[in-house]
């Protein structure tokens, strides 16, 4: 099992609504993506230090091979567009669990 983490920063200015409406995104790729995550929970930041993210996406895969295909699928390449459009800055951790 591959747990894949990416943590979103977003531009200054974003609205709430927007910031909603990835979170929403981010979610539904779960199903989305035709099960290719096994799991998948998106949260906000609640302690906005000056380090913070804003938004969470933690997420399992059965193995490296299935993110790899979740990477590419048209469902999460539409996201990606939304996150390059709103986020500031994203960073991710993949690792064996």
């Amino acid at each position: 099992m591959i747990r894949h983490i990416v943590l979103f920063k977003l531009k200054e200015g974003i609205s709430g609504a927007e910031a909603k409406e990835l979170a929403n995104q981010l979610a539904a790729l779960r199903h989305n993506t035709g099960g290719l995550m096994k799991e998948a929970e998106v949260a906000f930041d609640v302690v906005h230090a000056h380090n913070s993210h804003d938004i969470v996406l933690n997420s399992v895969f059965e193995d490296t091979e299935r993110l790899k295909e979740y990477q590419i699928h048209p469902e999460h390449v539409k996201v990606l567009d939304l996150i390059k459009k709103i986020c500031l800055a994203t960073v991710k951790a993949d690792y064996v669990i």
